[in-house]
């Protein structure tokens, strides 16, 4: 895929954050249910950096589908699912990293154990498809 300087410089800017925000990935997966609902500054920044990673995969999507001059999907979950039709990943990845899109919405609006059950889910399932969304970013702009 041909990429536009100014594309090729905002998918490195996504991936350095993506991978900066992955490598919490270790530590982070080791909160459980009482730390989480009893530690307000931990909760705050566990929920924070989900949406980030989030967020990121989002940003990078959008980019990613209008390089390939495709249309951005109405909604995000479609958008990251879309993702899975490329030749730098796979279907699996896209039903995989898509189902994460929804969970910015329980953030803002689900009560804490509604919430822990979701974030617990992320924080067990989620690493592979970030790890891959970075590799296929690294060979796009390669």
């Amino acid at each position: 895929m041909p990429l536009l300087p100014e594309d090729r410089e905002r998918l490195i800017r996504y991936l350095d954050f993506l991978e900066s925000e992955g490598a919490d990935f270790p530590r982070l997966s080791r909160v459980d249910w009482k730390t989480y609902q009893s530690d307000r500054d931990l909760r705050r920044n566990l929920e924070r950096w989900i949406e980030n990673l989030v967020n990121c995969a989002i940003d990078i999507a959008k980019v990613i589908l209008v390089c390939e001059g495709r249309g951005i999907p109405s909604t995000y979950r479609d958008a990251l699912k879309e993702l899975g039709s490329l030749p730098y990943f796979d279907p699996e990845f896209g039903e995989d990293i898509s189902r994460w899109a929804a969970l910015r919405n329980i953030l803002a609006h689900q009560y804490l154990d509604t919430r822990w059950q979701s974030i617990d889910r992320f924080l067990r399932e989620s690493e592979s498809s970030f790890r891959k969304l970075a590799q296929g970013v690294r060979s796009i702009i390669a």
